[in-house]
């Protein structure tokens, strides 16, 4: 006979069927009641403890579903196979926390956090928040939010010359998203072009769907309109990557001409042209399309912040409605919370004036890092001063690798990156040097040390 007295106590805070739970999965685990042994019915087990037969039958419900017990039909109800479950041996260790390592010195391509507006930023989330709580949470636009999408409106007009309408805004969840995006809406089936070097995810992407890949050489000035054009061309005309150049108008006009015939498309990637350091920016190429074959690309984490990882499209009309249809979820992926604060920031002003301050602050040290290249001597390669960009490509010498400089920079503490996996012919060796997270009284020494790891190599 089974003995389930002393299950309950009235001492206890716990509800009644939870003490009764709590007893049976104890028992049943630790070998007490064996596999198959047949529990009380909910009437006896009731009058044994002194409880309502309800609390029984729902601690017994509770057990079932749990897969401690289980019930047969006219039997009643009876203890399932479960494995018995022992404390560990030995009390298990608590891990040490591990700082995550720091990003290393003239890491390319990427923006200083100190130089985010944090207190502006927090303010514009607050007054969000209390003002329009739900634009957090919710939207109905599978574009993006409206308001966004009309400030990128005005600032791709006030910044880039390019005459649009909310309407064909896109906002992504990233350049990259947004790329992906129109590559894989206008190529159907049909080639492409992308630059070499270029932004290995592109490449990457349009490689593994087996596409039709034309090779674009880039040099200084950019890339040279083909003699065939395919039916998408990616570029990035107003600062080269990762070279740096900058796609004089005539080229760029006679790509679009040329896209023109094709009855082709551009993709625009335009992924830190405001970041130019001797005069204004240059006009965006999508400012230049008269035809609507121009597909510009923008992105907010170069300007502003990585973390908030959204970024846009500006699709001619006539691409609006057919991409219009793709889209079923808001967005395209892209974070909901962080759209109407940005929308807020910009209407106030104040990321315009940020972008002034970030591109003060980078100039200075981009001047700082050129300089100290400068002092390097020619044996050990060249860079040409472009006063642009998020990094600074330094074109390696003789028979010296990239890769294993980079690996030796690393263990030295330095973040740069190889120039060759850019190139998929792996013509190209060189160093992709960063500045923006440095300070201009820093980055003479640091570059100084990277010289030693070269010349070492």
């Amino acid at each position: 006979m089974i003995d389930l007295s002393g299950m309950v106590s009235g001492n206890n805070a716990e509800p009644l069927y939870l003490q009764i739970v709590t007893a049976l999965r104890r028992r049943i685990s630790d070998g007490s009641l064996g596999i198959g042994t047949r529990l009380p019915s909910s009437r006896a087990l009731a009058q044994d403890l002194g409880v309502a037969r309800s609390t029984v039958v729902t601690a017994y419900d509770q057990l079932v579903a749990e897969g401690f017990a289980g019930t047969r039909r006219g039997a009643g109800i009876f203890v399932c196979d479960i494995a018995p479950i022992r404390p560990p041996e030995a009390p298990s260790r608590s891990l040490p926390a591990v700082t995550p390592p720091a990003p290393g010195m003239l890491l390319p391509g990427a923006p200083d956090p100190e130089v985010f507006p944090a207190r502006p930023w927090a303010r514009c989330v607050s007054r969000v928040a209390r003002m329009d709580p739900l634009s957090l949470s919710h939207q109905e636009d599978a574009f993006g939010d409206p308001e966004l999408r009309r400030e990128i409106a005005a600032y791709a007009a006030r910044w880039r010359g390019i005459e649009c309408s909310a309407g064909q805004v896109l906002v992504t969840s990233g350049a990259r998203e947004a790329l992906e995006l129109t590559m894989d809406f206008l190529v159907g089936g049909e080639d492409i072009a992308l630059e070499a070097p270029g932004f290995t995810p592109t490449q990457r992407f349009a490689l593994a769907r087996g596409w039709d890949v034309r090779w674009l050489r880039a040099g200084a000035r950019g890339a040279e309109v083909p003699r065939q054009m395919a039916k998408v061309t990616l570029l990035t005309p107003s600062h080269q990557f990762p070279l740096g150049g900058t796609l004089p108008v005539p080229q760029r006009q006679a790509f679009l001409q040329a896209a023109k015939n094709r009855g082709g498309w551009i993709i625009e990637d335009d992924f830190d042209s405001e970041f130019r350091y001797a005069g204004q920016p240059v006009p965006a190429m999508a400012a230049l399309d008269r035809e609507g074959r121009c597909i510009y690309v923008g992105t907010f984490s170069k300007t502003f912040s990585h973390a908030l990882r959204l970024g846009y499209a500006i699709l001619p009309p006539a691409l609006v409605p057919q991409f219009r249809a793709l889209f079923i979820h808001p967005s395209a992926g892209a974070a909901i919370t962080a759209q109407r604060p940005l929308a807020d920031f910009m209407a106030s002003g104040q990321y315009d004036r940020h972008i002034r301050r970030a591109r003060r602050l980078y100039a200075e040290r981009y001047a700082a890092a050129a300089e100290a290249l400068e002092a390097w001597p020619d044996w050990l390669g060249y860079f040409q001063r472009h006063n642009a960009g998020m990094q600074i490509a330094f074109h390696l010498a003789g028979e010296q690798s990239d890769t294993q400089i980079c690996r030796r920079a690393v263990d030295a503490g330095y973040a740069v990156r190889p120039l060759s996996p850019h190139d998929p012919a792996k013509q190209s060796q060189g160093l992709l040097i960063g500045f923006c997270q440095g300070s201009p009284d820093a980055l003479p020494d640091q570059i100084a040390g990277l010289r030693r790891i070269v010349e070492q190599s």
